[in-house]
């Protein structure tokens, strides 16, 4: 029998839930938690008594790794391409005796993990897949990492701004949450036009400024290191 204490988490667990898929924009709710913890929330909600995998646009699916790994779910999608984004590939047997073709990016689900200079590629694998037959994209929950390369493909490809084209998405799949710092690339990737290309040569330029200061300061050191010894060894 389930004590007080037990049915009371689970009223509680119940509520946060209703709370959570209700709410008009979780993305600005939750980050006003400032101890929250993605990972730790992930493990009590089973996202996948939801959805595994939603329809966005005729053709285009979002899904959790679960759905992704399902050959049965893929055959009934008639999935033609899949978009992996995500820490780890999913196992080699997934795609063994299929015609599926697969596109990996290594990525980890933090503010400070930058995902702009994967939207060209992640835009035209889409374009690429719905042209052959049907794509899926997913990550581990569906959730923040797959969700912002699909609100990009839908901004680049209808011209929308973050805040349309993250309605648009959470209209079909409902608990999709962008980390916060994939939220502001979206939001320079509108600023920029949905051309990263100016950005990645900002990038480079502020790489090779960095490195010069870095040349600079690691001569001056010599210098003073030039300078001071030889005192040292007088005043010694």
């Amino acid at each position: 029998m389930i004590s007080a204490r037990g049915l009371l988490f689970v009223m509680f667990k119940s509520a946060f839930i209703v709370a959570f898929l209700t709410i008009p924009n979780p993305v600005v709710a939750l980050s006003s938690f400032k101890n929250w913890s993605r990972k730790a929330f992930y493990h009590k909600i089973d996202l996948c008594t939801q959805s595994c995998y939603s329809q966005i646009i005729p053709g285009l699916y979002l899904s959790n790794a679960r759905a992704a790994a399902d050959k049965n779910v893929l055959r009934s999608l008639n999935i033609t391409h899949v978009l992996t984004i995500a820490a780890n590939r999913l196992p080699k047997s997934t795609f063994y005796d299929t015609d599926i073709n697969t596109l990996f990016i290594r990525a980890y689900d933090t503010p400070q993990t930058n995902l702009l200079p994967y939207f060209p590629m992640a835009n035209s694998f889409i374009d690429e897949g719905l042209q052959a037959g049907n794509v899926l994209v997913h990550c581990h929950f569906g959730v923040s990492r797959s969700a912002t390369l699909v609100i990009a493909y839908i901004m680049e490809k209808y011209k929308l701004t973050f805040e349309q084209a993250y309605v648009y998405v959470r209209q079909r799949r409902r608990f999709i949450n962008p980390n916060p710092g994939f939220v502001k690339q979206l939001r320079e990737y509108h600023r920029l036009g949905y051309d990263v290309s100016s950005f990645q040569r900002f990038e480079a330029y502020m790489h090779v400024k960095a490195r010069k200061h870095k040349y600079k300061i690691a001569s001056l050191a010599a210098v003073m290191v030039g300078v001071l010894v030889p005192i040292v060894m007088l005043v010694g």
